[in-house]
């Protein structure tokens, strides 16, 4: 059930069912000139509603964590950055909260690279308490499936255009999109980092991009996580 909708005389009614919660992470980040800021958002809650149409009843889905850790980026216009150890304590606070309320199996759907360590830190905190965690990076946990319909990956590239696409095409201006090929990635950081690898703010090729191509990826993805959580569940019952 989506958690804003529900009443608190629903959700104590419901608690004893569901003991599973499924809460997008994203971060408000340049996704080149032709994709919106919150690209990283609205695909993990495209990405939720996929999940909480196929599980609904067993599942909270939770509003989404709009803001994470974009230190890379930071710099271009629009990007809005959360150290690190903030973003893991908070992301610990919340699910430790959903825990009080008999919550056991956790999903970060997460759809920002940046995000991953902290998330960790915040899973290895949680797994310490008892709860089982899953932390979803859709686009490293199924690339090889993604690169069948969208060979042009990248941030802010075909797969993650064609995704956004899904959820508003206006939001997306492909006349803006050119080819930028994934950079490779140095050992270290260093000031100024993130505009030397994305001198436009995105990588791969966006121009391929479709709503069609996106709803493919919507589905594929989409029966991954469901797959994912079965196992969650079966493993942990």
């Amino acid at each position: 059930m989506k958690l804003t909708h529900v009443h608190m005389k629903n959700f104590e009614e419901y608690r004893p069912y569901v003991d599973t919660m499924v809460l997008p992470i994203g971060t408000i980040e340049a996704h080149g000139p032709h994709a919106p800021l919150g690209t990283d958002v609205l695909i993990p809650r495209k990405l939720a509603e996929y999940i909480e149409s196929k599980l609904m009843g067993r599942i909270w889905t939770a509003p989404e964590i709009a803001y994470g850790s974009t230190w890379a980026l930071q710099d271009f216009p629009g990007s809005i950055d959360v150290p690190g150890r903030v973003f893991a304590d908070y992301v610990h606070a919340v699910v430790s909260s959903f825990a009080r309320w008999g919550v056991k199996n956790v999903v970060l759907l997460n759809g920002h690279g940046g995000n991953i360590q902290p998330l960790q830190e915040a899973a290895n905190r949680l797994v310490d308490e008892g709860l089982n965690v899953w932390i979803s990076n859709y686009w490293v946990d199924y690339r090889d499936e993604i690169k069948t319909i969208t060979p042009g990956v990248g941030h802010g590239g075909e797969d993650e255009t064609s995704l956004v696409m899904t959820v508003d095409r206006s939001i997306v201006d492909l006349s803006l999109a050119k080819e930028r090929h994934e950079p490779e990635h140095p050992a270290h950081k260093y000031p100024g980092m993130g505009r030397t690898l994305y001198p436009d703010g995105y990588s791969g090729d966006p121009a391929s991009a479709s709503v069609e191509k996106g709803e493919r990826l919507v589905e594929l993805i989409g029966e991954r996580l469901l797959a994912g959580i079965t196992k969650m569940w079966e493993t942990n019952s």
